[in-house]
């Protein structure tokens, strides 16, 4: 099944420089130059909270030519001469605009920023990520971060969940160290809910400090405040612990609203949890149950076909039309029916390699509920499917925004590659295309139910998009 990371995991991607290890494509003494090159190009960082370095990169070296990514199974075919003189372009345009002779790892992040948005376009768990290499990677450990995440709406960033008292859910963050949120948002990718320090990661590391002085608005108001922040594991760790199937009732709407932040290698306590959930619902007479699922990237697929056995009422379901993998060094090995001889093509997946359909458990379902389920442009990957799932039996009614062009086409992810002598990484490369039943247009999955993100309607700390969905359900004549 498909996977995706969440934000949460890519916050402090760090590597020590000794740490690195070659692709297995990478012809060696190739790696060991360009690896030395790179240490030669490092330079140190002024003013951080530990000591991390930088990489120079010259002018010259930048806008000829792209790196490529062979082992997706679309890009290779897509990025014609055409789109990849256009993308260069816009790079050099860009550093031309910065008239720099020598780039840091942030102006690498800002000139590129065309292509990223490229390859992120065509398949969302693409992304190019800085590293921070420190002089001793156990000192990353006490690095802390700002105890909240956000909402960002354009070119607005809103405090989503708060751990500490003085950052409030509503609050409008307008900068951070005297760094303006649009200044920050030029840097990085365009997700809906975020978290301060990855947000500044792709800013010169800047998450890298010791006391966070933030300036919001709240009320109308302007509030200029200071913060030591906590360690990020832990504050991942709390922030999670908030979402996890958090319950909510609505006993004017006959309707409950579950949270769901992700999928997971063993999905059978939460199965268990939501099929017992429901019970108790129509027990007492809610009869509208709304599945949140704005903030969850994906995970895993374990024991999928149980899951939606819940809400759809029939023998099976469709699923796969038809799969393709790109032969690479890195899939190869992966299936048995990939050779040699298959390198650099893409090939479709055989049948006993994909599920076509799958049957339902009869016994799981419960009849007699309506379900509506919240999605953002952050419900990805193996979560998007489940959204599509839905939709395409009839069995849920999808409510928000549309979600991110070709959420449902690519997946399963292997490790991306170091872009030596950069200190730039890809996180993870597609390495399978998916032809899934769906009633997507144009590689977009549109909801049933559409309420936009407005940051207005965000800025006095409600949920608006729940809120506008249960007048809805209120106003429905059958409810």
């Amino acid at each position: 099944m498909k996977n995706r990371m969440s934000r949460l995991q890519l916050l402090f991607c760090i590597l020590t420089f000794i740490a690195i290890l070659p692709c297995a494509a990478q012809d060696t003494k190739s790696y060991a130059h360009t690896l030395e090159l790179r240490n030669s190009r490092m330079v140190p960082v002024e003013n951080r909270a530990i000591e991390i370095y930088d990489v120079v990169t010259p002018r010259t070296e930048i806008g000829q030519r792209l790196f490529k990514i062979h082992e997706h199974p679309a890009f290779d075919s897509l990025l014609t001469p055409e789109a990849e003189q256009r993308i260069l372009s816009e790079i050099n345009l860009r550093c031309n605009k910065l008239d720099k002779d020598t780039l840091l790892t942030s102006d690498l992040i800002w000139v590129y920023r065309p292509y990223f948005d490229w390859l992120f376009n065509e398949d969302p768990h693409c992304r190019i990520e800085p590293m921070i290499p420190a002089k001793d990677v156990r000192e990353t450990k006490r690095l802390k971060v700002p105890e909240f995440d956000v909402l960002c709406i354009n070119d607005t960033l809103i405090v989503n969940q708060s751990l500490d008292p003085d950052y409030q859910t509503g609050d409008r963050i307008l900068s951070v160290n005297d760094i303006p949120v649009s200044t920050f948002l030029e840097y990085t990718y365009p997700d809906r809910y975020d978290t301060p320090a990855n947000i500044m990661r792709h800013y010169y590391f800047s998450n890298v400090v010791d006391t966070f002085r933030i300036k919001l608005e709240r009320g109308g108001c302007i509030i200029n405040t200071s913060t030591a922040g906590d360690t990020q594991s832990r504050v991942v760790l709390k922030l999670k612990q908030q979402q996890a199937l958090k319950v909510q009732t609505f006993p004017d709407a006959k309707s409950a609203c579950i949270t769901i932040p992700s999928f997971y290698p063993n999905n059978s306590w939460l199965i268990k949890k939501l099929h017992n959930q429901i019970k108790k619902f129509k027990a007492i007479g809610i009869t509208n149950v709304i599945l949140d699922l704005r903030m969850n990237p994906g995970g895993n697929g374990d024991r999928f076909d149980e899951l939606l056995s819940i809400f759809i009422n029939r023998p099976s379901v469709k699923y796969l039309r038809k799969a393709k993998v790109k032969c690479s060094q890195k899939t190869i090995d992966l299936y048995d029916f990939l050779t040699e001889e298959m390198l650099g093509q893409t090939v479709e997946l055989p049948d006993n390699e994909i599920v076509r359909e799958f049957p339902l458990q009869s016994e799981m379902y419960i009849d007699g509920m309506r379900y509506y389920v919240l999605m953002s442009r952050d419900t990805g990957s193996i979560a998007a499917s489940f959204c599509n799932i839905l939709q395409f039996n009839d069995a849920a009614s999808l409510v928000g925004e549309p979600l991110l062009h070709n959420a449902l086409k690519y997946g399963e992810t292997v490790q991306g590659k170091t872009l030596l002598p950069t200190l730039l990484k890809q996180t993870g490369i597609s390495i399978v295309e998916y032809d899934e039943y769906t009633r997507a247009v144009d590689g977009v999955l549109m909801p049933d139910i559409a309420i936009p993100y407005i940051a207005q309607d965000y800025l006095s700390g409600g949920d608006a998009m729940l809120d506008k969905l249960l007048e809805i359900i209120e106003s429905n004549p059958i409810n």
